[in-house]
């Protein structure tokens, strides 16, 4: 119990801490949330106000997934550099991932707003639809899929900092072929919730959404200690 509070405690201070620098230097922040409402206008102007549903969930998706890459992919960026030994000293590994994991589930939900605000704002609904399906539920799947990537995306970065030289491209390497099984989830979702369709087509999606995110969650929790300490 006093070790599982101990790691819990390191966690939350983590997680403090990362906000903190993130606020600091407010203009990482700022980028990313420059980068997501330019390239939805982008979106806009090419989509000649006639966007269909399909063409609206790959655009939202292409938007959410790039955006994760810019606010997620240089989460341990710090962690390359002379910080890294001293948190191998100070800081307790596993409360160190959660930490890390914390940050970016607040990340993304605030990045999930801003793509999904951006998105009504700048395109609305799709072309030809009157009735505008069930947008609970279209919310609902854009957190849930932006949190599975997430989790994937801060695996994949916590083993790519392990490299000093070219750890980027290795995350990103990596990072793109896991995120198709989440793809492909997020954006069946998005289209059957813009086409309301019944409830029971649905609920799988948000149920494998979850189970891929806590999975890989639980594996980065797992390894990580093994893959820092090396």
């Amino acid at each position: 119990m006093a070790s599982a509070r101990h790691t819990l405690r390191t966690a939350s201070t983590i997680a403090g801490l990362e906000w903190q620098l993130e606020w600091r230097q407010g203009h990482q922040l700022a980028a990313v949330g420059l980068f997501a409402i330019a390239s939805v206008y982008v979106a806009f102007q090419a989509s000649d106000h006639n966007t269909t549903a399909a063409g609206w969930t790959a655009m939202l998706w292409l938007v959410h997934l790039f955006s994760g890459f810019t606010a997620i992919g240089r989460l341990f960026d710090r962690e390359r550099t002379e910080v890294r030994r001293y948190l191998q000293w100070t800081a307790e590994p596993l409360g160190l991932m959660l930490g890390k994991l914390f940050h970016a589930i607040l990340t993304t939900t605030a990045l999930t707003a801003v793509v999904l605000g951006a998105f009504v704002l700048f395109l609305g609904w799709p072309q030809g639809m009157d009735d505008p399906g069930k947008p609970g539920l279209l919310v609902l799947g854009a957190w849930m899929g932006g949190l599975s990537m997430t989790t994937t995306l801060v695996f994949v970065s916590a083993v790519a900092s392990q490299i000093r030289a070219g750890g980027s491209a290795l995350a990103a390497v990596l990072g793109l072929p896991l995120l198709l099984p989440q793809l492909i989830l997020a954006t069946r979702l998005t289209r059957g919730a813009l086409a309301d369709q019944p409830w029971t087509m649905l609920v799988e999606y948000p149920l494998f959404l979850g189970a891929l995110g806590a999975g890989t969650s639980a594996i980065a929790c797992i390894l990580f200690p093994y893959i820092w300490r090396a």
